[in-house]
């Protein structure tokens, strides 16, 4: 396993024009009326990408990788939403290139941003599809950006009813697990299927590229 020798997710959050295109991005797609995409968010993704690359696989070096993967997922946004994940992709690479990275690293990233979106993205890699698990899983009412939307919008309306998401890794039985506890008084859960499906299975996919299967626990319900 080769040495770290590159800055950590933790470390290119003190970059301040990293923290600028996050910011911008983010900014970009409240204009657009879309939940949050800043900092809280692709934060938690990091921080949950590289935590299940390190459960899954041990591997210190990729685990890291996804981190910095999931810190830059959504700046492609700064362009435009329709194929946010390829523009992203590209100025990630634009970004990290004078950073110490090595070109296995940086393709590593790029691979991995360019194709966490379901419809257009495959998780073929460990580092792609910890990332597309660790994004596909964050629903979770501290995205919405008005408490008026969630009687307008389904997305913002399934999004408020979440009171609680994380990812649980079973090691011994090989099942990647997100868990939920929903409101059913604010959205039944068949409004979460319904708008979520694609990303559930596109969570299944890259969980099997981790050798897991993905499972979800839902207001304390296996299903």
């Amino acid at each position: 396993m080769r040495q770290i020798e590159f800055p950590t997710y933790k470390e290119l959050l003190k970059d301040k024009r990293i923290l600028y295109y996050i910011e911008r991005a983010d900014y970009f797609l409240e204009r657009m009326g879309y939940t949050v995409h800043g900092l809280s968010h692709v934060g938690w993704v990091a921080k949950k990408a590289r935590e299940l690359l390190l459960l899954t696989t041990g591997d210190q070096r990729l685990a890291e990788l996804a981190g910095i993967a999931g810190l830059l997922h959504d700046i492609g946004n700064i362009v435009g939403r329709h194929d946010h994940a390829q523009s992203g992709a590209l100025l990630a690479y634009q970004l990290l290139k004078n950073k110490g990275f090595l070109d296995d690293d940086l393709t590593e990233i790029t691979f991995a941003i360019g194709n966490h979106e379901e419809g257009t993205g495959e998780p073929a890699t460990e580092v792609a599809a910890a990332l597309v698990v660790a994004d596909k899983s964050h629903v979770h009412r501290s995205r919405v950006r008005s408490f008026k939307t969630i009687y307008e919008d389904i997305h913002d309306r399934v999004n408020y009813a979440v009171l609680h998401s994380n990812l649980e890794v079973d090691r011994e039985n090989k099942v990647i697990r997100l868990v939920l506890k929903i409101d059913t008084e604010i959205s039944d859960l068949l409004d979460y299927f319904s708008i979520f499906q694609p990303r559930m299975q596109m969570c299944r996919r890259a969980s099997k590229v981790l050798g897991y299967n993905f499972r979800m626990k839902v207001n304390g319900k296996d299903l």
